[in-house]
């Protein structure tokens, strides 16, 4: 039996997903739970998300993944002085994945950014198996070619059967 980590970039598959269908960028995260788990491998899974305090929504949506099995690793949006919004959390699924590694076997990130070759590759040199499952067109080329085996996110069956 495998020890497999899965560490989501939730703000990713979000907008890539919003961009491209038309369920409001939601995706099934009990479908990926079960496409994950499918081999009977043991599996855990960190979703990493900002959020805004004041959209119900978004704490309700947090509160569901933890209720399914997702560790969630969250901290509130900043809102700059010019009314932009900053909400990334690129660096803290970095850490968390080098933290987890030396446990694992298999690590499976699920998010198309680019910006995760480096932090894939360096996996890689150290004898990991990394899976990215990504969204369909809207993945990095260069984090395809990075890790070792890459999973059309909107093949998984079901992923996209959202209420």
């Amino acid at each position: 039996m495998k020890r497999i980590g899965v560490f989501i970039d939730v703000q990713n598959i979000y907008f890539t997903t919003k961009d491209r269908y038309q369920q409001g960028g939601k995706i099934n995260y009990e479908a990926l739970r079960n496409y994950i788990r499918a081999n009977g491998d043991l599996a855990t899974f960190c979703a990493f998300t900002c959020y805004d305090p004041v959209r119900r929504t978004q704490m309700d949506f947090i509160s569901a993944l933890g209720h399914m099995g997702y560790r969630v690793v969250s901290k509130p949006i900043k809102k700059l002085p010019d009314g932009t919004v900053k909400a990334n959390m690129d660096l803290e699924m970095a850490m968390e994945v080098l933290n987890q590694a030396p446990f694992l076997d298999e690590v499976v990130l699920v998010t198309g950014d680019g910006d995760f070759v480096p932090l894939v590759n360096q996996l890689c040199a150290n004898g990991k198996i990394v899976k990215v499952v990504g969204p369909d067109q809207n993945t990095a080329p260069e984090l395809i070619h990075a890790c070792n085996d890459f999973v059309n996110l909107h093949q998984i069956q079901g992923i996209l059967d959202v209420k």
